[in-house]
């Protein structure tokens, strides 16, 4: 269990710094600078995108990972040092591409060489978070299921950060190569699907199949299901990503090869979430906690993202609802399951630090003590809401409706991200409140003792 494997000390710096992203994000969004209606591709909103899955999802997810792997591995993290460092440069690496992108509009264009710095800045250092934990796996074979995930996941990273730098050299040197030029071109919607889909999404779908089943008290062996979600959504995502990489090479195949890439993924996708219904109805807790439920929410978000890219695709207007699905995908599933995570992983890894070492010494609160449910479920359904409303303006190209949408989705956000604040800050004196029937209850001890890497610091 999570507790058994210790607390990363790197986790909690990443997951804040994430939200603090995610809030300035949606600053952009609120007050109209980043205008997803009118100005897609403008500088400003390469700036909110970038803030978005680098500095939330991303530094997000990386921060789970120091904490996640080693509790599904049962060892210890290759290296303690290595995240901080990683950290630094990803942060480092995404300010001076915002300085970049601000010179992309024509403003400070001096500045425009901080693109491709700032490019290799966060390569470098998704490659250091990246070697940390696939580090952690090597050492940790055969791996289980979730971890399998994970890997997949941080190779897709990798493919994705080399083609973004290939982007900040083409944008930031006065005479980019006609290679760098072409990867433009062909090369976007492979960072895009390779990102989202293959890094964050394959990462999300291993971290849930065992967060999910443990916070709900579900079965969670692997079935045959689980594997073909792994391996269909993988594989179809990484022919995707070759068939786009070297069009090329077989102009007359590549388009063929991605389309099939894409239906093997979208079905491995749908067979993830046939798995992950199939954990609600055989949970052991029949009264869910808000992170199950708005979890469910934003699992909903991504099957109704599928079947619109199905039916969208299907009659060849993928590309003309881009925006719509796009920001169904990333703010409805992937930032409304990292929110509803984190609703639950932040108390949890308090407890832990406060309260773990207290247990068995005397009374001492539950994890769900640290949180006021009542209080933070409307901010999630005005978040949902938010996010639907964004949508509809997409489509209507409204801008009152889009205003008032991502100002509500921001407000939503906010006071989200205070309920964090305030469950990671509980009195360290607190008494247990009354147990309710099928709670959740950490154990502290491991069932063996975690192994050591043969290396690292």
């Amino acid at each position: 269990m999570m507790i058994g494997a210790g607390v990363s000390r790197w986790t909690m710096l990443h997951l804040g710094s994430a939200v603090i992203a995610l809030l300035l994000a949606g600053i952009l969004l609120a007050t109209g600078y980043a205008d997803l209606i009118n100005g897609f591709s403008a500088p400003a909103t390469l700036i909110m995108v970038h803030l978005v899955t680098i500095g939330w999802l991303s530094l997000m997810m990386m921060g789970a990972l120091y904490q996640f792997v080693p509790v599904i591995t049962n060892t210890r993290l290759y290296s303690q040092r290595l995240p901080i460092v990683a950290y630094g440069a990803i942060v480092l690496g995404l300010l001076a591409m915002i300085a970049g992108f601000v010179a992309l509009g024509g403003q400070a264009v001096a500045l425009l060489t901080l693109l491709p710095v700032g490019g290799g800045l966060v390569v470098i250092g998704f490659a250091l978070g990246v070697y940390n934990v696939a580090a952690t796996l090597w050492l940790s074979r055969p791996l289980a299921l979730p971890a399998r995930f994970v890997a997949a996941g941080l190779g897709f990273l990798l493919i994705t950060a080399l083609v973004g730098l290939g982007f900040t050299l083409a944008f930031g040197l006065p005479h980019p190569p006609q290679w760098l030029t072409d990867l433009v071109g062909r090369g976007l919607a492979v960072h895009v699907l390779g990102g989202l889909g293959g890094w964050v999404t394959l990462t999300a779908m291993g971290v849930s199949y065992r967060l999910l089943s443990m916070f709900m008290l579900a079965p969670d062996e692997p079935r045959l299901s689980s594997h073909m979600a792994l391996y269909l959504t993988a594989g179809g995502l990484l022919v995707f990503v070759v068939a786009g990489l070297f069009g090329t090479v077989l102009p007359t195949l590549s388009p063929m090869f991605s389309w099939l890439g894409a239906a093997a993924a979208l079905i491995g996708a749908a067979v993830y979430l046939y798995d992950i219904l199939r954990l609600y109805r055989t949970r052991a807790r029949r009264q869910l906690e808000l992170n199950s439920i708005t979890a469910a929410v934003a699992l909903t978000f991504f099957a109704a993202f599928l079947i619109a890219a199905a039916i969208a695709a299907a009659f060849g207007q993928l590309e003309s609802y881009a925006p719509e699905l796009g920001y169904l995908f990333v703010f409805g599933w992937l930032s409304g399951l990292g929110l509803s995570q984190l609703y639950k992983i932040v108390p949890f890894m308090t407890w832990l630090e406060v309260f773990g070492r207290k247990l068995g010494k005397g009374p001492v609160p539950r994890v769900q003590d640290l949180v006021n449910e009542r209080r933070a479920a409307p901010w999630f359904v005005i978040y949902f809401l938010a996010v639907l409303g964004v949508v509809a303006a997409l489509l209507s190209e409204n801008s009152l409706v889009m205003t008032l949408a991502t100002s509500a989705q921001f407000l939503a956000t906010l006071a989200i991200a205070v309920e964090l604040w305030i469950s990671h800050r509980p009195d360290p004196n607190a008494a247990p409140k009354p147990i309710v029937p099928g709670a959740f209850k950490p154990f502290v001890t491991p069932a063996t003792p975690p192994k050591q890497p043969k290396h690292g610091g």
